[in-house]
């Protein structure tokens, strides 16, 4: 897979209520660089009287076909310029809303505080208050402006001075890096990012189908959803999802390949070959498909009082294996 084939993504809604959040929209990306693609411009009173708001994204696979994206993590690394905070976290699920939002295990990152030398195993990260997490064992993405990066799990938990922490390092600097060019933040691991389907479930007296691999998933296209064809005669079918709603029906005598037209690809692909046996009216395939896509949560912290910054900007990192 290339660079070009991650890409991030909105939740369907994105408001300041308890229904924010929830699955992606494959249809609004986040384009770096664009203002207020993801979180609205600050207003005046919300700068006098402080305000907190959430927003998800999700981090995608786009890669062709099934390709997995390994090991993936996404880090907070450059903070706000402007009197603003930033927090992250994982989504832990993709229906998951601002209503269900945890308090605990926001995360993000701060500048160097102090330079890092070759062979170092702590480091200094001035953050922007002192009560991000830092959990032992965490992964730590370490990158320069000018793009040179090491990433090293944690060791122990920080000690704090202010808003400076401390962090052990398991691992070694390989490099220099100096305070003045140099970000660190605390990644966010979402795992492999995959289009597969699974959980696939035969509710017939004589029919067949072909379990594993009868089903095909695609990065680009195919969403985190439930299924069921439900057979209305021995060989046609109807198809709904849980979040997707009613598709066009299909018959066991050709290949099924239901146009996701917001991706421009197929939901899912079933080959006419999978199937077997007799089908009788009433039978049921089910099945799940898996998005190749993850959400986290960021969360923006506005003190009463803030000053306005007309070119405030964060920046987020990421990685895969």
């Amino acid at each position: 897979m290339q660079s070009e084939d991650i890409k991030f993504y909105r939740s369907k809604i994105v408001t300041d209520t308890a229904e924010n959040g929830g699955h992606i929209d494959i249809s609004r990306e986040i384009v770096s660089g664009v203002k207020f693609n993801l979180f609205p411009r600050v207003t005046s009173f919300e700068r006098t009287n402080g305000k907190t708001r959430f927003r998800k994204a999700y981090m995608a696979n786009r890669a062709a076909v099934a390709e997995p994206a390994f090991d993936a993590s996404v880090a907070l690394t450059v903070p706000s310029t402007g009197g603003d905070r930033f927090y992250i976290k994982a989504a832990s699920s993709h229906e998951e809303t601002e209503a269900s939002l945890s308090t605990d295990g926001w995360t993000g990152g701060g500048r160097l505080y102090a330079d890092i030398t070759a062979g170092d195993t702590s480091v200094q990260v001035l953050f922007e208050n002192d009560d991000y997490a830092v959990p032992a064992g965490a992964l730590l993405m370490i990158k320069a402006d000018s793009g040179a990066m090491f990433t090293a799990r944690t060791a122990g938990e920080p000690q704090w001075t202010g808003n400076v922490a401390l962090i052990g390092l398991a691992s070694q600097s390989p490099d220099n890096f100096a305070a003045s060019e140099t970000y660190a933040g605390v990644c966010v691991e979402l795992g492999n990012l995959e289009a597969k389907a699974d959980n696939v479930t035969i509710t017939s007296s004589a029919g067949t189908f072909v379990t594993d691999g009868g089903i095909i998933a695609l990065n680009g296209s195919t969403p985190e959803d439930d299924w069921t064809l439900t057979f209305i005669s021995s060989s046609a079918f109807t198809v709904a999802g849980a979040q997707a709603g009613t598709l066009p029906s299909g018959t066991i005598s050709a290949d099924y390949n239901p146009m996701n037209t917001a991706a421009g690809g197929y939901y899912f692909s079933i080959g006419s070959i999978n199937w077997g046996g007799t089908w009788q009216t009433g039978d049921r395939l089910s099945f799940s498909t898996v998005s190749s896509a993850k959400g986290f949560w960021l969360k923006e912290v506005i003190p009463a009082g803030t000053e306005r910054e007309a070119d405030n900007f964060i920046r987020l990192d990421w990685i895969t294996d």
